[in-house]
């Protein structure tokens, strides 16, 4: 409900700036100067917008989503002195427990559980332990390993992750590939853009 009323509430604010000259022209009293509104404003109020789903929604699809195409989840505390012992002994933690799998996403965790990175590899793609000999890795304290049950679900559920968890490393939204199933949160973000571009279109 709370998402609803701030989503409305920052909606009518984008209309009531856009209309601002309209109801001045009709005799309606404004208070200072009338807002200057152009692409800028409308690109403010889609990010903001965007980000409301995004409180809003996040958590929930991302929970949604794991529960149903995550297979299983393990965590490993990170030992060892200097990256190279770090990494020997997770290689040989990971190969115990993932011998076979379709695909996996990983998270890296720091103090305070906060994530530090989120990452995905197939079946034969690169492991986590390729992220050890990186200068943020020394902050590291946690592995989290979701082995994902489709390889098609594998693009989804790292974005969704990046979107529901804000890794501090991720610099860009995950990648995708035709064969692969659609984020359902950026799919709402892209409706968001579409409907308010074409509302408040520019000449």
């Amino acid at each position: 409900m709370a998402f609803s009323k701030t989503f409305e509430r920052e909606l009518n604010n984008l209309f009531r700036q856009r209309t601002d000259w309209l109801r001045r022209k009709l005799g309606a009293r404004g208070i200072g100067k009338p807002p200057k509104f152009g692409r800028k404003k409308v690109n403010t109020g889609i990010k903001k917008l965007q980000g409301i789903a995004s409180d809003a929604l996040a958590h929930k699809l991302a929970k949604s989503e794991f529960n149903e195409h995550i297979a299983s989840r393990r965590n490993y505390r990170v030992k060892g002195r200097g990256y190279e012992d770090k990494k020997e002994k997770f290689e040989k933690w990971f190969s115990a427990k993932f011998k076979k799998t379709k695909g996996l996403i990983y998270a890296f965790w720091g103090n305070r559980n906060k994530c530090i990175y989120i990452g995905r590899t197939g079946s034969h793609g690169n492991r986590p332990s390729s992220h050890f000999e990186k200068f943020w890795f020394s902050g590291v304290k946690r592995v989290t390993i979701f082995a994902v049950k489709g390889k098609s679900h594998i693009p989804k559920l790292e974005c969704l992750a990046i979107h529901h968890f804000q890794p501090i490393r991720n610099k860009n939204k995950a990648s995708t590939k035709k064969w692969t199933k659609a984020c359902p949160l950026c799919t709402t973000h892209r409706h968001i853009e579409d409907e308010l571009r074409d509302i408040f279109r520019f000449r």
